[in-house]
């Protein structure tokens, strides 16, 4: 059952800025992971830089989305109150900290910058981000977590 909605304080027209900012980091990352696959199957240099260059795009924009998600996080008691949302977090910092090591491997030169261990880094961070996303729908759909009441 729905618990009463919990709208977010860092929101503009209260419009939730967190669910704003999450899509960019899920992709880059996410696309990080094929650009990986790519180079792997091809040995074409591009997709390392690729990679490189989505790697640093998703630890600039998720450090924004995970700070403003911890503004929301510590500051509504009834999230806070959530252990799905303490999940949730943790389990953010765990994805963009796999994409901080990642992007160290993807610094080295060619073969050895991507595989084995940056593409396994890759499909890790995609696999953590898969469960928070998750978690994140639950919080919204299930908690009304970000949800303002109109009208």
């Amino acid at each position: 059952m729905p618990h009463a909605p919990a709208p977010s304080v860092a929101a503009i027209g209260g419009r939730p800025l967190h669910a704003m900012l999450v899509p960019f980091p899920i992709a880059c990352l996410t696309l990080t992971l094929g650009a990986d696959i790519a180079y792997w199957a091809t040995g074409n240099l591009m997709w390392q830089h690729f990679a490189e260059w989505l790697l640093l795009i998703a630890l600039v924009t998720g450090a924004f989305a995970a700070l403003v998600g911890a503004i929301d996080l510590l500051v509504r008691r009834p999230l806070r109150r959530l252990r799905i949302g303490w999940i949730h977090g943790i389990g953010n910092l765990v994805a963009l900290g796999l994409a901080v090591v990642n992007s160290f491997v993807h610094a080295r030169d060619g073969w050895t910058g991507v595989v084995p261990w940056g593409i396994v880094l890759s499909a890790l961070t995609v696999a953590v981000m898969a469960v928070t996303f998750w978690l994140g729908l639950s919080m919204v759909f299930r908690h009304g977590a970000g949800v303002a009441r109109h009208g």
